[in-house]
This record gives C-alpha cells, sequence and structure tokens, in this order.
C-alpha cells in the first residue's frame, strides 16, 4: 500500500489537496516593504549609510519584480553598531560585481557541489546581468535608528521569508576581514556560525531555488547547490547559531515554521515524497534551541492504524511507529520510496530514540543500507542507519543500533559511520563507535583517514581529539601531516594548525605524489579534471587538482581560498618559496587570489598580521548583527 497504488496512504490522499492550498497563499507575507539599492548605486558606495541616511537621499527603492531582478546579500557584521565601518566588506562585493560586468566570466560551482554534480553548469554573468538588479542588505533595508525599532524590526524579521522568495540570487559575503580595531575576526566559518546568517541561508534552502554565491573575495566566487556543500564549514541548527542578545533566537522560530510548512507543502504538491520525508524528520534538529515542536501536516489516523495493525498478528506496532507511519506515508517495515529509504533510515534521522526502539521490536533491520542515493539529504546508496544517526548527532539512537548489533563496516565509500561522526565534530559518537570496534585510522574511499576528515570541516577539535585518544590507546600509528593538506583544502581552522603543528606536523611538507590518486575513484577524477584545466575549462576542482602534486598545505590553501588557514600556516612557519610540480610557489598564488592584505604583508616578509589573524581565529569575539 504505497503512494503510488490504488489504495492510497493517507498521505498520498492529502497530497492531493495541497495544490489548493498553495494557491491560496502562494506568496509568504511581506509585513515590511523590500527597499533595495540599484546595482549602480551600490557600486559607487564609499561609505556604508544607514537605512535612514539612504532613504532620505532617495537611494532606496521599494523591489517590485517588474523592474528587474533582486540579490539578498546575507554577511556578518564586522563591528559592533556598524556592519562596515570601513566599508572593506563591502569593497570586496563591489569589485566581484565589477569584474564579473566587465570579463563577463562565469561563476563555477564549489568542489563539493562539481564532484556530487558534474553536469552542473557554471552560473554565467550574462543572467546575473541581463536586467536591472536590486540588492537587499539589512543595514540598507531595515531601520536603524528609530527610537522603538523592535516592532519595525520584527516585522522585517518576519519579511525575511517573502524577501528571499522575491531574490534571484543570494550572495553569502564572507571575506575574511579584522575589525578596525584589530581585536576581532569574521570568516567564511564565523558567517556559518552566527545565527542570523544560518537564519538567511537556511530560508534561502528552503526556497524554489536553494542555490547561493559564496564570496570570498573579489576573485573568489563560487556556487553552491549540493547538499553536502551546504551542510559542512560549521554549519548548524539556526537555533544554536551565536547570538549577541540570545534571546533574539526566540523570535526566529515563528518564521522558520512558516517556511518548513511552505516547503512541505510544495514538496507534497509535486508529490516528492521522498524529499518530504527528508524534511519532515529533519525538523527536530533544524528546530533545535528555538522552542518550537515539528510540524505534522496529516490530520489524525483516521481508520489508518487498523490497515497497519493488520500486517501484525503477534506484535502490534505501537500508538508511535503508528504516528511515524501516518505521518510519513509509509504502510510496511520493510517498504522503500524512491529513494531507497526504509522506514528505519527515516527514523534514524528523526532522532527518537524510543521509535527506533519500536522499530527495531517490529523486525527492522539495524544492518539495513540505503538502496539509493538521496539527493535532498547528500547521502549515497548504501548508507546504514547509523550513518545517519551519527551525521545528525542522534547518539541515542547510534547507541540503540550499536546495541542492535548494527554493523559499522559499511561498503558506502564516503558515509562509513565513524567518518559521518567525524565530519560534524560529533565526539560521543565517535567514542561509542570506537569503542564497538571500529578503528580510529579507517580511510574512505577517497583514501583520507577518519582523522584527517575530523580535521577538515569546520572548528571544533573534539571528535578529533577522541580519534587521536582512541588511535594512540589501540596502538595505531597517525602521521598529522596529510591531515594539514586536507584541512587546507577543505575547512580547516587556525585551531586545527595549532593542533596539528603541535603533534610534529610539518607545514611545509610536500605531497610526494597527487593526494586525489589514492584511490582508483580518484585517479579517474583527477585525469579527468586535469586534462580540462590544461585545456581552460578552469574550475576550482580542476585548480586544486591541477596544483595538487608536490604542493604544501599553504599552497593548497591558496588554491582553495581558505585564508584564514593560509594565515595560521604562515604563522606557523610555512616557507612562501617551496614550489609545487608545476612550478607555483606560495608568492606566486598570493597575487593572483585576490587575497587578503594580510597574506599580501606575508608576501612582503611583514608576518604580523598573520600571526593575529591566527589568534583572533581562534577566540573570535562576537559581534552584533
Amino acid at each position: 500500500m504505497t503512494c503510488c497504488r490504488a489504495s492510497l496512504t493517507p498521505l498520498a490522499q492529502y497530497a492531493k489537496t495541497v495544490r489548493d492550498q498553495l494557491a491560496t497563499d502562494e506568496q509568504p507575507p511581506m509585513h515590511f516593504p523590500m527597499y533595495t539599492v540599484p546595482l549602480g548605486t551600490l557600486l559607487e558606495m564609499t561609505k556604508i549609510e544607514p537605512h535612514e541616511v539612504l532613504k532620505a537621499t532617495g537611494a532606496l527603492v521599494e523591489f517590485d519584480r517588474k523592474m528587474g531582478k533582486a540579490a539578498f546579500i546575507s554577511h556578518q557584521w564586522v563591528s559592533p553598531g556598524h556592519p562596515d565601518p570601513e566599508a572593506k566588506q563591502m569593497r570586496v562585493l563591489q569589485n566581484a560585481l565589477s569584474d564579473l560586468m566587465s570579463n563577463s566570466r562565469s561563476i563555477p560551482p564549489d568542489m563539493v557541489t562539481e564532484i556530487n554534480h558534474p553536469n552542473l553548469k557554471p552560473l554565467p554573468a550574462a543572467r546575473l546581468l541581463s536586467e536591472p538588479l536590486f540588492c537587499w542588505y539589512d543595514y540598507f533595508a531595515i531601520p536603524q535608528r528609530e527610537e522603538k525599532p523592535k516592532r519595525t524590526q520584527l516585522d522585517a524579521i518576519n519579511s525575511i521569508p517573502a524577501y528571499v522568495d522575491e531574490v534571484s540570487f543570494f550572495f553569502a559575503l564572507v571575506p575574511v576581514l579584522e575589525n578596525p580595531l584589530k581585536t576581532n575576526l569574521i570568516s567564511p566559518l564565523t558567517w556559518q556560525g552566527r545565527g542570523w546568517c544560518r537564519l538567511e541561508r537556511t530560508v534561502r534552502e528552503l526556497s524554489a531555488d536553494p542555490s547561493w554565491i559564496m564570496v570570498k573575495s573579489t576573485g573568489d566566487l563560487c556556487l553552491v547547490t549540493d547538499a553536502l556543500a551546504s551542510s559542512r564549514a560549521g554549519s548548524g541548527p539556526v537555533g544554536e547559531g551565536e547570538f549577541t542578545v540570545q534571546a533574539d533566537c526566540l523570535t526566529l522560530g515563528p518564521v522558520l515554521l512558516m517556511v518548513l510548512k511552505r516547503k512541505l507543502l510544495r514538496l507534497l504538491a509535486v508529490r516528492d515524497f521522498s524529499g518530504y520525508r527528508a524534511l519532515l524528520n529533519q525538523q527536530t534538529e533544524m528546530l533545535k534551541g528555538l522552542g518550537c515542536e515539528p510540524i505534522q501536516l496529516l490530520p489524525d489516523f483516521d481508520g489508518f492504524e487498523q490497515d497497519l495493525s493488520d500486517q501484525w498478528d503477534s506484535s502490534r506496532p505501537s500508538f508511535l511507529v503508528m504516528k511515524f507511519f501516518h505521518q510519513n506515508g509509509f504502510s510496511r517495515i520493510s517498504e522503500s520510496d524512491s529513494s531507497g529509504w526504509l522506514p528505519i533510515h527515516y527514523a534514524a534521522l528523526n532522532g527518537d530514540p524510543s521509535l527506533v526502539r519500536d522499530l527495531l521490536e517490529l523486525r527492522a533491520d539495524p544492518k539495513q543500507c540505503t538502496r539509493k542515493a538521496h539527493a535532498d539529504l547528500g547521502f549515497e546508496a548504501g548508507t546504514p542507519p547509523v550513518s545517519i544517526a551519527c551525521l545528525f548527532k542522534n547518539n541515542e539512537v547510534v547507541r540503540l543500533l550499536l546495541q542492535a548489533r548494527a554493523s559499522f563496516f559499511s561498503d558506502n565509500p564516503f558515509h562509513k559511520p565513524l567518518n559521518s561522526a567525524a565530519a560534524v565534530n560529533n565526539a560521543e559518537a565517535v567514542g561509542l563507535l570506537c569503542n564497538a570496534g571500529c578503528s580510529a585510522v579507517q580511510r574512505n574511499a577517497l583514501g583520507h583517514s577518519v582523522i584527517e576528515t575530523a580535521a577538515s570541516f569546520g572548528t571544533g577539535l573534539e571528535a578529533m581529539e577522541a580519534l587521536i585518544r582512541h588511535a594512540r590507546a589501540a596502538e595505531e600509528t597517525f602521521d598529522p601531516t596529510p591531515a594539514l593538506h586536507l584541512a587546507a583544502v577543505a575547512w580547516g581552522s587556525s585551531e586545527v594548525v595549532t593542533r596539528l603543528v603541535a603533534m610534529r606536523g610539518d607545514v611545509n611538507a610536500q605531497t610526494a605524489d597527487e593526494p586525489a590518486k589514492r584511490t582508483w575513484i580518484m585517479r579517474a577524477l583527477y585525469t579527468l579534471k586535469v586534462w580540462q584545466h590544461k585545456f581552460h575549462k578552469v574550475t576550482p576542482l580542476s585548480k586544486f587538482l591541477y596544483h595538487a602534486k608536490g604542493g604544501t598545505p599553504l599552497t593548497m590553501a591558496l588554491v582553495t581560498g581558505n585564508y584564514e588557514f593560509a594565515a595560521a600556516l604562515i604563522a606557523a612557519g610555512a616557507r612562501l618559496d617551496l614550489r609545487n610540480s608545476r612550478g607555483f610557489s606560495a608568492a606566486d598564488l598570493i597575487p593572483k587570489q585576490s587575497a587578503p592584505e594580510f597574506l599580501a604583508e606575508a608576501l612582503e616578509g611583514r608576518l604580523l598580521a598573520c600571526q593575529r589573524v591566527s589568534l583572533l581565529a581562534r577566540d573570535w569575539v562576537q559581534v552584533p548583527v
């Protein structure tokens, strides 16, 4: 009795009514006007003025789609009281857009997106600039100087889904910058950690067009559309992000609930039941810290309970299982949907240990791997339930599955359980898996050890430290230097450099061979992308692979735009003169990368700025939005 059969589940029946619901509420409500500035005005700005000043001078425009296209600019404030006192952050965006206009170049997909979607085309500048462009930026768009701004600001906050729904493009403006007093640092990692920025990005990813553009420097723009690419780099639930006023996060729950409901309805309207289940069961994770209960669209059981109960003579399913099956449109324990996922997989995603326990009592298989790739979640085929629970930090479920003899020896090329735990700094799950017999130095299909994986994803060292402890206890050897290379390419932080160097990691080690050629998968990818690069089809992935052989962690960090990591390496003694097999050194690459000022100073032999950036990155100061 699946969603496609004549006898429809209540979910499939409900999906038939959804189009009418969406038609009556087509657009999210806009409680405050969408004030924007035309692109030409933005490009001419030399200082960042507040809403009131721009409105008085006539620089603001209320956007309407008939006027052209709009872009939403998400960013972290550089200083308390002002988002960009020296206009350095805005200058990066101005120069990047001017460069796109003058050179008509395209914005390529980021490396993870390119690997998972090899046929995805770059975003042409012509599409970005084919119509007049209007930019939404919080300091311009929301009143800043009202005596009682709370009402207006709340109206604007509640309008964020409407603003995002109106725009054609979403920019994350994330250059590495110090504040004027040199006491605070912002970066891609700190942007990912801010609660407000997480809200803006989440709203975009739940809209009709989930893609967004990351701007790290004038010449370093990339298109992010992949679930894995978007979920890395220290990202997480909105309510667990950093807020200057922690109580602010409680005002965001209703906003996110509205966005979630609309997205769930849209998925049902097009009968994307696997996408619906993926989002429905992520709600507990997404709503953490917001004081909200997950949305349940379907009404009560209405007889569906008897249909399910008839299948089990000896073991009557619990109310929790009945409710789960009802809301998810399942009718059998062994039923898989169009994405090859069974109820046990969505239950592991959901994170309710009581639900998982009840499913196991009904003989759900804890070793059952997914049968297909799930595009909405970024999991490939062959993913076991324990990997899903590890990635979403549902550690009570991890414990239950291991007690039920779930296997942690997976043929899955990337999402082995321990790799999944390491990728999200889930130290508790690392301990559970290693205590159950998992090797702390196992490798994935790309040839990367799990410790290298832990070093490469955002901030936080807890999972890496746990792996190191377990590796030493098991007398397993671990070389920290390859972790420096991988972390440079991914999202390693300054604190990762400090820790690996303390373990005698060599910041000047050059790869003996291409690290991307450790396995047959990467050998094939390497050959293809290097040939593309040689014939002028340059992408972030082809650029990295072209420069990989003989590269140091510093050259790899520069090639991939990980400027915070590069500063930390220089502060730790990385040399700028070592050349890779293509004849390029860090000193050659810095001028080509539109790199931040602190790296340009290092090129001149002045290292103080890199040392300061490295220190600030390890203890960045919270600033208001």
